[in-house]
């Protein structure tokens, strides 16, 4: 049996574009750290992961404080004021793995790190600052940078400089000597990266899947994080040809994968999802999509084709479904042929949709998915 797939919406490259949320915007499901608890005598252990820092339940009077303080404890020193006329908040989140600290989050204040600052030791690195909403400036030795909204600029954490944040920023802090190899460095600091620099915006995407991920990878997926991460940067600011080459190699690609897989994933249920569309929506050829799934040792269609049993699978074995008709689960799924699905799920699972349907309802299903 075949459905009517008149009706449904079609994914098109501007559909794809468009729905893109900010995964890492979601700041609420992070663990959050009370400032007191960073700052008193015994802290409790560390979390794993993500940690969120909000202050909205102490005294406005006290956060800027507050804030200056935590952050000292984890070597990083400003001087923070509350921005005239408007009240001082801290809401963000911090995702630190050896050799990148990744920051999230609003803040309305200013920053000033000046001599005084400086004299108690900052650690030699670089910090891209991606502004995401409202605004964002940054002061350094007569020089004064706003970025919009989607702007990027990287700067130096061992200069004197002002920062001024309304809105909601993320900033990545990374050794300078992983950067060595880039020529001019210096050069290249408070420069403005605008915000559709295919570099940046696969920066983002990728962070994005990997903000979450990251908590359970072992050190090798960390390191492989950090060095794509490296490279993207890299790309930002200009790096040589044979460097370029290198990162779009190894760092550009996996990110590119990364973000194809997403789309793939939130459009499981559209049965026109193609490579075709999808090479349009991420500006690239159909034959390079492919190419990025054979290096997995795999391809575009088995990839889709992997993903939808998984998901029918799950909803299948879902007690809470058992209503559902099994040609509903294929069908939302991306099946438009229910005899297809039932044949391409048996050859996956070893096992009938009605079969593990039917386990579920008698309260619960064994894991019968075979690797890819």
């Amino acid at each position: 049996m075949k459905r009517d797939l008149t009706s449904l919406p079609a994914v098109t490259p501007e559909s794809l574009r468009t729905a893109r949320p900010d995964a890492m915007r979601g700041r609420s499901r992070f663990e959050t750290v009370s400032p007191l608890a960073i700052l008193s005598a015994e802290p409790g252990p560390r979390p794993s992961g993500p940690v969120r820092w909000s202050f909205t339940d102490q005294p406005e009077r006290e956060r800027p404080t507050l804030l200056r303080e935590c952050l000292a404890r984890a070597g990083v020193h400003y001087d923070f004021r509350a921005l005239p006329d408007a009240p001082f908040e801290v809401d963000f989140a911090i995702n630190p793995i050896p050799g990148l600290t990744m920051v999230l989050g609003g803040l309305r204040g200013s920053g000033k790190r000046g001599a005084r600052e400086l004299s108690f030791g900052m650690r030699d690195e670089l910090a891209l600052m991606v502004n995401l909403d409202g605004v964002h400036q940054i002061e350094r030795q007569n020089r004064e940078l706003v970025l919009g909204a989607g702007e990027a600029a990287f700067t130096s954490c061992s200069d004197i400089q002002t920062r001024t944040h309304d809105g909601t920023i993320l900033a990545l802090r990374v050794p300078r000597t992983s950067f060595a190899m880039v020529d001019g460095l210096d050069d290249r600091l408070l420069r403005r990266i605008p915000s559709d620099l295919p570099a940046l915006r696969l920066l983002r995407s990728y962070l994005s899947a990997a903000w979450d991920h990251q908590i359970d990878a072992g050190p090798d997926l960390q390191r492989s994080l950090v060095t794509h991460a490296y490279d993207l940067m890299a790309m930002m600011m200009g790096a040589t040809r044979d460097l370029a080459a290198l990162a779009q190699e190894r760092g550009v690609a996996a990110a590119r994968l990364a973000a194809i897989k997403r789309d793939i994933v939130r459009h499981l249920a559209s049965p026109d999802l193609s490579v075709a569309v999808l090479a349009l929506a991420h500006r690239c050829t159909a034959r390079s999509i492919q190419r990025l799934f054979e290096r997995e040792g795999t391809t575009f269609s088995e990839y889709l084709l992997g993903q939808r049993l998984a998901r029918a699978h799950e909803l299948l074995a879902d007690p809470r479904g058992r209503t559902e008709k099994i040609s509903a689960v294929a069908f939302d799924c991306g099946f438009g042929d229910v005899s297809y699905f039932n044949r391409a799920f048996r050859r996956r699972y070893g096992a009938a949709p009605s079969d593990v349907r039917a386990q579920a309802r008698r309260g619960g299903v064994a894991s019968h998915r075979r690797d890819n």
